[in-house]
């Protein structure tokens, strides 16, 4: 009795032994000279790490479980794991750059063929307002205040005594105003982190020092792929950017975490 006894403990630790995670131990491979953080995640056991510097990770695995890798730059991939991959030294998983696709811009109204005599047919030219006599013509006539090529170049900002000439100020800071009124909508359309993630979240979620708060901010928006990730309105998407910038911010001036 006693030894079926030994027997039935050692194949319930067998079984017990056998169901514990391995783990799958291998590298990421990209195209660029710089590696993201990509995240790792076991989504059969739904656990999940990181990579380091190097591309290298770990992360607890059984054959059979579906690994999932992604990141804001790459690609999604998913890989299906295999006792080989546990056993390998070597494993690996290339990841691919994603392209976004932007939308068509159509920067003329008129559909151009490159050829001038084609295209001038096309295009409607008027003529309502286009003066009845030419330059010569208001010569001869006395007309003595015309601008045209036949005219002196004269100085019309400054006097021979070197004294402001009656100018329209007002006339002139208007036209100035309204050139860069266009400009200013765009600008203060554009989405801000401030718009997904309040300063006290960054600070401590992110654990990014209250006195270099600002400067992570301005890092932030320096990169160039900063703009397509806030425009997407996707809060999920730009926490796992800043995130990601936070690691690279950290370690490019040494602020420990």
């Amino acid at each position: 009795m006693r030894s079926i006894t030994f027997i039935l403990i050692g194949f319930i630790s067998c079984i017990g032994y056998g169901q514990e995670s391995n783990l799958l131990k291998g590298r990421i491979v990209i195209d660029t000279l710089k590696l993201e953080t990509i995240h790792i995640v076991n989504k059969t056991q739904e656990i999940g790490v990181i990579n380091d510097t190097s591309g290298f990770f770990q992360i607890k695995a059984n054959p059979g479980d579906i690994i999932s890798f992604s990141s804001v730059q790459y690609e999604v991939k998913e890989h299906i794991v295999t006792q080989k991959d546990l056993d390998s030294d070597d494993f690996r998983i290339s990841l691919r750059l994603s392209v976004n696709q932007l939308d068509e811009v159509f920067v003329s109204q008129h559909s151009l063929t490159g050829k001038i005599e084609k295209d001038l047919q096309k295009i409607p030219t008027y003529t309502e307002n286009l003066p009845f006599w030419n330059a010569a013509e208001l010569k001869q006539m006395g007309v003595g205040t015309f601008n045209d090529a036949q005219s002196s170049v004269k100085n019309t900002v400054l006097l021979d005594e070197m004294d402001l000439t009656p100018m329209n100020l007002l006339g002139i800071v208007d036209l100035v105003g309204k050139a860069f009124k266009g400009k200013r909508k765009y600008i203060e359309t554009n989405f801000e982190i401030a718009d997904f993630y309040k300063e006290e979240f960054v600070i401590e979620a992110l654990e990014i020092p209250e006195t270099s708060y600002y400067d992570f901010v301005d890092f932030v928006n320096e990169q160039p792929y900063t703009v397509v990730v806030l425009q997407s309105n996707d809060k999920l998407k730009v926490l796992e950017y800043l995130i990601a910038k936070s690691i690279t911010f950290k370690e490019k001036y040494n602020i420990e975490k």
